[in-house]
């Protein structure tokens, strides 16, 4: 009788053992496909209009719309501008801004001279802060400074140049 509960024991040891050692699951995976980030400039990064002397400066223009000047440089009134730029994509989702990584230039229309757009900033701030796409639409505001030298390095008239901005999922 000890023999055939010990051996039955051992069986039901070994057959649950057996069991254990292997199992099957079925389960899931997900994917999710979201909106693409696009992004539309609604008004152009303007100076505006301004006059120099002898020695140049610079004018800066602020995200929300400020301009100031510095230097030899004299304000005129007229139109002036931050970048602004409508993105769009997937609601709730976080991106994060990266601004120029260097300058930009400005160029004569018909002689060639240059001026020089720096340190960029935005709002929402650029970098490492990540920002919200509420409703799936935020509004982006681009300011920058501008080097302007004198009346010979910069003789009148307009000035025109490109600039790259990048807009990133998180």
């Amino acid at each position: 009788m000890y023999r055939i509960v010990l051996s039955l024991s051992v069986f039901i040891l070994f057959a649950y053992g057996t069991l254990r050692s292997q199992t099957s699951l079925t389960t899931q995976a997900f994917a999710e496909v979201i909106e693409v980030l696009t992004v539309n400039e609604t008004e152009q990064l303007n100076f505006g209009r301004f006059s120099t002397e002898s020695g140049g400066g610079q004018i800066i223009v602020t995200p929300d719309g400020v301009r100031s000047a510095y230097g030899s440089v004299i304000l005129a009134e007229g139109f002036h501008s931050p970048g602004r730029f409508r993105l769009s994509g997937t609601p709730g989702a976080s991106f994060t801004i990266q601004l120029p990584q260097s300058s930009s230039l400005l160029v004569h229309r018909s002689s060639g001279q240059t001026m020089t757009v720096e340190n960029w900033i935005s709002d929402p701030p650029s970098g490492e802060t990540t920002t919200i796409l509420a409703n799936g639409m935020q509004f982006i505001s681009i300011g920058a400074l501008l080097s302007v030298g004198s009346i010979e390095k910069n003789p009148v008239g307009s000035y025109a140049g490109t600039f790259q901005l990048t807009f990133v999922y998180n």
